[in-house]
């Protein structure tokens, strides 16, 4: 995890385009940084794919509804 402090302007200027990608301010900066160091939007892509996976995997709610749905599928399948 990062912190940076930007003005106002800057701050604005991340929303606005945040706002036109339809993603989050975070997602924006990250991938603003990542081609300002030129890594691959595939490298941002699978990061982010792990990240999610990452903090999903420690929820409990969303290990049962996995659960819940692998279940339901088993159940289809046997049909």
């Amino acid at each position: 995890m990062l912190t940076i402090r930007m003005d106002a302007n800057l701050t604005r200027s991340l929303a606005r385009e945040a706002r036109r990608r339809r993603k989050t301010k975070s997602e924006v900066a990250r991938e603003i940084l990542a081609a300002g160091l030129g890594m691959e939007q595939v490298d941002l892509v699978a990061q982010e794919a792990r990240r999610q996976s990452l903090l999903v995997g420690r929820r409990r709610s969303e290990r049962e509804a996995l659960e819940f749905i692998e279940q339901a599928a088993d159940t289809l399948r046997s049909q």
